[in-house]
C-alpha cells in the first residue's frame, strides 16, 4: 500500500470514527413541543351579577362552547406560554325575552418562574335578538398581570365597549 493510500485510508476510518460518535452520543435536552387540547364549558349563572345589577332586574346567563389550547412547557414541564383561542355562544334572558351572543378571540398568557403570569387578552362579541337583529357588537383588548390572587390590569380595556343599557333596554322591549 503506497503512503498516499495509506493516508486516506486512516483519514477515512478517522472522519467515519467520528461521525459515528457523534451520531450515538444524546442530544442535549429539550423542551417538549407545543401540546394542544379542548377544555369545553356549559355553564348557567341564574341572577348574572353585571347585568342584573346594572338593569336594575334578574337576567340569566347560559355559556357553552370551547377554549382551543396550544401550551408550551420547559425542560421540568412547567407551562412556560399558553394560547387559548376561545369560541363561546350564549343567551340571556330576562322578562320572556332572550337576548343571544357569540364571543371569540385569543388569549395569550406568559408564566413566569417566579408564579407570575401576564395575559394579553383580545376578543370580538356581537349580541343580538332573534327576529329583531344585533343588538351591541364590540371588540376590545386587555392586559393583564397575575400574581397568586392579585390581578392588574395593566392595560384597557382598550377598543369598544359594551353599552350594557343596549342590552337591558333589549329586555324591555
Amino acid at each position: 500500500m503506497t503512503a498516499r493510500r495509506t493516508l486516506a485510508t486512516v483519514l477515512g476510518a478517522a472522519a467515519l470514527a467520528a461521525a459515528s460518535a457523534l451520531t450515538t452520543a444524546p442530544a442535549p435536552a429539550q423542551a417538549a413541543g407545543p401540546e394542544h387540547y379542548v377544555v369545553t364549558e356549559d355553564f348557567t349563572i341564574a341572577e348574572h351579577p353585571y347585568y342584573s345589577g346594572v338593569c336594575g332586574f334578574p337576567v340569566e346567563l347560559h355559556v357553552w362552547g370551547s377554549f382551543s389550547v396550544v401550551e408550551w412547557t420547559d425542560e421540568e414541564g412547567d407551562v412556560t406560554k399558553e394560547i387559548r383561542n376561545f369560541r363561546f355562544r350564549s343567551t340571556s334572558t330576562a322578562n320572556g325575552v332572550a337576548v343571544n351572543g357569540i364571543t371569540m378571540g385569543p388569549e395569550i398568557w406568559t408564566y413566569a418562574e417566579d408564579g407570575t403570569s401576564t395575559g394579553q387578552i383580545m376578543g370580538v362579541v356581537n349580541r343580538r335578538v332573534p327576529g329583531a337583529g344585533v343588538v351591541t357588537l364590540f371588540a376590545g383588548y386587555e392586559l393583564k398581570y397575575v400574581d397568586g390572587d392579585l390581578e392588574v390590569l395593566l392595560s384597557g380595556p382598550a377598543g369598544q365597549r359594551e353599552d350594557a343599557a343596549l342590552i337591558c333596554s333589549a329586555f324591555t322591549s
